[in-house]
């Protein structure tokens, strides 16, 4: 393939930074190049999968996939093959069936296998005219609609070993019994000489869902909207209370595992320690962040003196924390595998009104060995807190404009009660155990679980804050009302 070898650094990269799922902030990018190629014989070997690998400025090398035009690459252009009809439609076919590709090195290493095989007891069969389409909204990786049956998601960054979406989705959709994730249907996989990198998943598509987060919006506008005499019902609560349901029945599936990889373990006395460690130095470098970006006069003038409070309470949240952790001790319930990234945004609300969970990748910005790492169940529903904390402020912001908005102490008023009874319904749902619950798993004692569950809230209320402060200070008081309410 003399035309991928002869694209540069500086044409792979034009390229990569205009797609989404190109994670440039690992550093300004200093090398690029092709590695290889899997040619495809679909429509006359037209297509190809790629190899490409990109390392920044601090050396750190990364490799994605690239499903190719291979004559346009000849040509020396670079053509993303998933916007093509043709490549989508054999693709999704391939998918189906199972299939395996031998590649061609580029770059003189070794040679990969491209393999796409089945996985789950179920199969998906497409039908000779099924619409396969791309998902209009880019995110981290590609994702193809096949019909109204599957979805296609090819990983673009690739890592070696195990990955957590595929392993999540086999054991849940299988061993797991946990009706509420949609199933797997197949995996493809890259393998050479020094082992093997998940590329995709196809997976069970949920016609006519809607994104969670969506859902919950929708479902806040009349509360919010109510006129300021009123005492609004909160239609959102039921179905927090539901999801919260359906959360327990995830821990309880992954809880129940025997396997290595999702065997339950003890957590210790140790890692309470250490996830205490973390959180304070979660604290104390939020806390630092923000104290910078005020003398820097980056944040909104009506937002300082909270951030000036804050800032002041460093030493207290680090008392809080110690203190909880002492009171924890050794009961803290059982480590296991979790969803590792849990919003609003990884779940489903299907047609018939249930709650399905989706996206088991993790946070992308962790290492595979991070997002497989077992810990303590309450770290997803900490997660899930949060959630309603930003949905309660987006609500409150939508519903602050318009030609009649509603006055700002009414609205700080509904978004208090709309996330207090969203967070009170959730927990309901959570903590009333099913009959067939796995002994130990959260604390045995419910002030301890109260008391860790407080500490992974508190980590994930600095790391927003540290997020926001980076990228969206507009949007920074969310976790800073978030930090300020912690411990009251």
């Amino acid at each position: 393939m003399n035309g991928l070898a002869n694209i540069g650094t500086e044409k792979i990269t034009a390229f990569l930074g205009s797609r989404r799922w190109y994670a440039g902030k690992a550093g300004t990018p200093q090398s690029a190049r092709f590695l290889d190629v899997v040619p495809l014989p679909w429509q006359g070997g037209q297509f190809g999968i790629a190899r490409l690998e990109v390392v920044s400025d601090a050396g750190i090398a990364t490799v994605y996939q690239l499903p190719l035009d291979l004559t346009a690459a000849e040509r020396g252009e670079i053509v993303d093959a998933t916007e093509d009809d043709r490549f989508r439609r054999s693709l999704a076919d391939a998918f189906a069936k199972g299939a395996s590709f031998e590649g061609e090195s580029v770059s003189g290493g070794n040679a990969p296998r491209w393999v796409l095989e089945p996985a789950g007891a179920r199969t998906l069969s497409v039908a000779p005219h099924a619409r396969v389409a791309l998902e209009s909204a880019e995110q981290s990786n590609t994702s193809i609609i096949i019909d109204q049956d599957g979805m296609l998601k090819l990983f673009r960054r690739l890592e070696r070993g195990p990955h957590p979406e595929e392993e999540m989705s086999r054991y849940l959709s299988g061993a797991g019994a946990f009706a509420n994730t949609p199933a797997l249907f197949a995996v493809a996989r890259f393998e050479d000489a020094e082992g093997s990198s998940v590329a995709g998943v196809l997976q069970e598509f949920l016609p006519k869902s809607e994104n969670a987060w969506k859902f919950a919006l929708d479902c806040g506008k009349d509360f919010f909207r109510a006129p300021p005499a009123t005492e609004p019902a909160n239609e959102f609560s039921p179905r927090a209370e539901r999801l919260g349901e359906v959360t327990r029945a995830l821990h309880e599936s992954l809880a129940r595992g025997t396997t290595p990889e999702f065997g339950p373990g003890q957590s210790t006395r140790e890692d309470v320690q250490r996830w205490g460690e973390h959180v304070r130095a979660q604290v104390e470098a939020g806390l630092a962040m923000l104290e910078q970006v005020v003398a820097q006069k980056k944040l909104p003038p009506e937002r300082l003196p909270e951030a000036e409070a804050l800032i002041a309470r460093v030493e207290r949240h680090r008392n809080e924390i110690d203190e909880l952790v002492a009171d924890i001790a050794g009961d803290a319930g059982l480590s296991i595998r979790t969803h590792g990234d849990y919003h609003l945004g990884q779940v489903l609300r299907t047609a018939g009104g249930d709650f399905m969970v989706i996206d088991f990748e993790g946070e992308p910005s962790r290492s595979l060995d991070e997002r497989r790492r077992k810990t303590s169940a309450l770290r997803d529903v900490a997660g899930m807190l949060r959630s309603f904390a930003y949905a309660s402020a987006t609500l409150m912001q939508q519903s602050g404009g318009g030609k009649r908005p509603m006055d700002r102490p009414t609205l700080e008023v509904r978004a208090g009660r709309w996330e207090r009874d969203a967070r009170a319904a959730f927990l309901k749902g959570y903590f009333a155990a099913p009959d067939n619950a796995v002994e130990g798993m959260l604390p045995r004692n419910a002030k301890n679980a109260e008391r860790l569950l407080a500490v992974f809230e508190t980590e994930k209320v600095f790391y927003e804050l540290m997020y926001e402060l980076n990228n969206r200070p507009d949007w920074a008081w969310i976790p800073m009302r978030g930090a300020t309410r912690l411990f009251v």
